[in-house]
């Protein structure tokens, strides 16, 4: 049971961290026109200033620095925000999964970005074909 509670928790924590990166890239791109380079990377490096402890290490702000390239992303590409939830929930899923899996291989961060976004955009459009017929 206390093993649980600590994926809750930690799961949680990446969850909350993934959509902050995700939310905060997007809407510094798609609303306030900042290019979406410089909009990843102030994300990053908010994320990197964020206080740690032992217990999350550093995975929080390595799932919101996840979060900021799933977040650069096209408007055409998220149409609403509860697609941004979902992106964050199966983001913080995968992150969570792969805690201790490819340690020190790059690319880890944005894989699970594009993942994330391309089973929401796949999921859309297998709805939206089931939908309308």
């Amino acid at each position: 049971m206390q093993a649980i509670k600590k994926v809750g928790l930690f799961y949680s924590v990446k969850l909350l961290s993934f959509f902050l990166g995700l939310y905060g890239c997007f809407v510094l791109h798609q609303l306030l026109e900042v290019p979406i380079v410089v909009s990843a990377a102030s994300i990053g490096l908010m994320g990197s200033i964020l206080p740690t402890t032992t217990q999350f290490q550093h995975h929080p702000q390595a799932a919101m620095y996840a979060g900021a390239f799933a977040g650069m992303c096209s408007s055409d590409v998220i149409s609403s925000p509860y697609e941004l939830v979902v992106i964050s929930l199966i983001g913080a899923a995968i992150y969570t999964s792969l805690k201790n899996h490819f340690i020190g291989v790059g690319g880890k961060l944005g894989a699970i970005a594009f993942v994330s976004v391309a089973s929401v955009v796949l999921c859309t459009m297998v709805i939206g074909k089931w939908v309308s017929g």
